[in-house]
């Protein structure tokens, strides 16, 4: 179910629910003068369904009745998840998808139902094909400055037979290669090879496998022949390690893909105090060490020699001269 709800002043609101951004059972939101809410928040029409009718459900639970306008659009989706309405976007059914009614008001709490038919034509390429369905109405009355149509759409997914695949690659991992500490920020870019969109939500979010547990990437819905670029924080990593990043994704045939990064994590603004401390300690045990231990004094000695008498003549030192004084 998606919910447009009141924005004041100057507004911008074509808001398209790639994933579920409501769950079917959530409570209403809170009432105020414009609140549009259209269920369900996208359509998935597998090829053998494609001839069954659909109906959206657009309820009015704001305070002011609206008048409501329906249409469709191309649209695509970048990297980095911004979406975009473009005429000339890739894969798109806007000319097998049609809407009605394409006008109506809503009373306060009022709901209407608004078909949805699908004419494939028989050169249709197969595999998935999509539109958005939007749903606007007019500026509010006595608006002032900049007014903008307020608008929510719901994406279709359209599968023609033949050729349906599904298929994503993991085409890399980014992480940081040195760290001190967490947090840390993990980036995947993931690729449809396939000719269906994947949803990466709720339960079968894309993860990675890092240090024993798992780090969860946020929703997100990659279209056919799209790549994406989703991050995740990585909030409590070891304190010190060679860690290794894998990012894997299984297909529906059996095939898996995968890809890896290495991150070291090294707290040198502990280590390196430590160190430094030690260091630091041991150079003043070696300085003590060295003061204790000094060479001995060297005592000046007296040379003696005999005179050609045989008698000792006495040389002094300091001199280097000798006494050849003979003695009686």
């Amino acid at each position: 179910m998606s919910t447009l709800p009141h924005i004041s002043g100057a507004v911008l609101a074509v808001l398209l629910a790639l994933t579920p951004i409501v769950p079917a059972n959530a409570a209403p939101p809170e009432q105020s003068d414009f609140s549009l809410t259209v269920s369900p928040s996208r359509m998935v029409v597998p090829a053998d369904e494609i001839g069954q009718p659909r109906q959206f459900t657009v309820t009015n639970r704001g305070q002011s009745a609206i008048d409501v306008s329906t249409r469709t659009a191309s649209f695509a989706v970048d990297s980095s998840g911004e979406l975009t309405f473009r005429s000339d976007a890739a894969h798109t059914a806007i000319d097998w998808v049609t809407v009605g009614p394409e006008r109506f008001r809503l009373a306060p709490g009022a709901a209407k139902l608004v078909d949805l038919r699908i004419a494939v034509p028989a050169s249709a390429e197969p595999g998935e094909h999509q539109v958005a369905v939007i749903f606007s109405t007019p500026p509010p009355a006595g608006a002032r400055g900049l007014s903008v149509r307020r608008s929510v759409g719901a994406p279709v997914y359209v599968t023609v037979p033949g050729g349906a695949v599904e298929a994503v690659q993991v085409a890399e991992v980014a992480a940081p290669r040195f760290a001190l500490r967490g947090p840390l920020a993990l980036t995947a870019t993931v690729r449809n090879v396939g000719t269906l969109h994947r949803d990466f939500v709720a339960a079968d979010r894309l993860r990675a496998r890092v240090a024993g547990e798992d780090v969860t990437f946020p929703d997100f819905t990659l279209l056919r022949d799209g790549s994406r670029q989703v991050s995740a924080r990585w909030d409590d990593p070891p304190l010190l390690c060679v860690c290794r990043v894998n990012v894997a994704v299984s297909n529906p045939d059996g095939r898996s893909g995968s890809a890896q990064a290495t991150v070291v994590i090294l707290p040198l603004h502990l280590i390196g105090p430590t160190v430094g401390g030690l260091a630091l300690l041991l150079l003043l045990g070696w300085m003590r060490r060295r003061r204790r231990v000094r060479p001995a004094a060297v005592t000046p000695t007296t040379s003696v020699r005999p005179d050609w008498s045989g008698r000792p003549v006495e040389r002094d030192p300091t001199s280097g001269s000798h006494d050849s004084r003979q003695h009686a």
